[in-house]
């Protein structure tokens, strides 16, 4: 067991947790893995003095609260579907003519392709439009099919965990606007607030008017913590995971909560059922933006697997992004490009390497600043030993040996530096690291 996972493993020690975490947030002591500089994988040593002063409050919060709750019930507060037939198949006219590789490493047949299309059955598209709620945590699709498609896996960077049929995942509790079936009726085609596709049918139930106005009426729990097991009369439901919204039925401010979870009948119509969550695993309402709230959110993701399209229950760069931000009612879109120019942001394509460094120092505020290059979606942390620090999820990067493009597979949640290849043996610099690639540094809050 190295260095981290001991830690990891004394830390779930309560009174033990509560100290380490002291002692990190003031630089007294920090867990090392080794990686560009040793870079201490800790949020808490970035934190700084000023534990709990909000970043946000007031006016700006009260807006962007009530945004969040917007965009969060979108899907119940409209009669049809916003996305058209022609743009739901999108990775159809992607791959019809291409070669997808399945999961025995072999491409998938052009009779299978076919039928894999006209399942869509895109000659009802709409007729269904129906509010609905995701009943467990589940897969969002590109095509109803929970097969996956691969380019060629013997090619670096491709095959497993870069399914592209995996949009997203949705977590259980989630509003959704169910607006069409499959031919076969296991799959429905829903959108969320920020991404849309094909879900297996017995994961949702379908939503009346009176239980989903009382929903977006409630107060709500947003869950701190991952794999938190949610029970209805001591039958599993699903885990409510950071990024869970559920509506907060009693109790809170410090104690135990009853939390609302959507349960299926018999005839796939939704009711609401109670489970009841522990202090700590969730927050009574949104938990106040600071840096240490956000390191603690971020500490519970640190080390957790990559997973594309948060595939198997994990996360990738963007929807660790999105779901740290939701705890604190900061809506953000799914993918990278998009979050990157959701809030004010300015541009540094094209500025030299060292000019950008020197600015996100200058300029970034800690916790609250977005980094994108294309493809990818950083938290700026602050320096350590004066070099800018992120926090991300990444699958790995590029190396060069004998001429062969490769893998150096990292695959987790993890803080590094802007250049985390330089200790990797046969590192491609070609492209160039992070800091090279920086396009948009983006500000969700502005303030200290």
């Amino acid at each position: 067991m190295n260095i981290l996972s001991q830690v990891r493993s004394i830390c779930h020690r309560p009174m033990i947790r509560t100290v380490l975490i002291v002692l990190m947030a003031w630089g007294i002591i920090s867990c090392q893995v080794a990686s560009a500089l040793e870079v201490p994988q800790s949020p808490f040593r970035f934190v700084g003095k000023d534990l709990d002063v909000l970043l946000l409050d007031g006016e700006p919060k009260k807006e962007m609260e009530a945004l969040f709750r917007e965009r969060f019930f979108s899907p119940w507060n409209r009669e049809y579907p916003q996305i058209t037939a022609s743009e739901s198949l999108w990775a159809w006219e992607q791959w019809k003519d291409g070669e997808p590789w399945g999961e025995n490493l072999r491409p998938h047949s052009p009779g299978w392709m076919r039928a894999l299309f006209e399942n869509c059955y895109m000659n009802d598209w709409g007729r269904l439009s129906l509010k609905a709620v995701a009943c467990v945590d589940t897969d969002l699709r590109a095509l109803p099919t929970s097969r996956p498609f691969f380019r060629n896996p013997s090619l670096a960077g491709e095959g497993f965990p870069f399914d592209y049929l995996q949009n997203s995942r949705v977590k259980g509790g989630e509003p959704l606007f169910a607006g069409h079936y499959s031919a076969d009726g296991a799959w429905v085609f829903v959108e969320t607030g920020y991404a849309a596709g094909w879900v297996d049918a017995r994961d949702i139930a379908f939503i009346d008017d009176d239980l989903a106005d009382r929903w977006k009426g409630s107060r709500l729990a947003f869950f701190t913590e991952d794999e938190v097991p949610l029970k209805d009369d001591g039958l599993f439901r699903f885990m409510g995971r950071i990024g869970t919204v559920l509506p907060l039925l009693s109790g809170g401010s410090g104690g135990p909560m009853r939390v609302g979870i959507p349960i299926r009948d018999h005839k796939g119509s939704a009711d609401m059922s109670e489970a009841q969550v522990q202090p700590g695993q969730a927050s009574d309402g949104i938990l106040p933006l600071t840096r240490w709230n956000v390191a603690k959110v971020m500490d519970r993701i640190l080390g957790t697997p990559y997973g594309w399209g948060d595939s198997g229950g994990n996360r990738d760069c963007s929807g660790s992004v999105r779901d740290i931000f939701t705890v604190f009612g900061i809506w953000l879109p799914r993918n990278s490009a998009a979050q990157a120019r959701a809030f004010p942001h300015v541009n540094l394509d094209g500025e030299k390497t060292e000019r950008k460094e020197e600015r996100i120092v200058l300029e970034a505020l800690p916790f609250t600043t977005l980094l994108r290059v294309p493809g990818h979606i950083m938290v700026y942390l602050g320096t350590f030993r004066g070099v800018p620090c992120v926090f991300h999820s990444v699958w790995g990067v590029r190396t060069l040996k004998d001429g062969a493009e490769g893998r150096h597979v990292i695959g987790s949640a993890v803080i590094t530096t802007l250049r985390p290849g330089q200790d990797v043996a046969g590192f491609d610099l070609s492209r160039g690291d992070l800091a090279d690639r920086i396009t948009e540094m983006t500000f969700l809050v502005t303030g200290p």
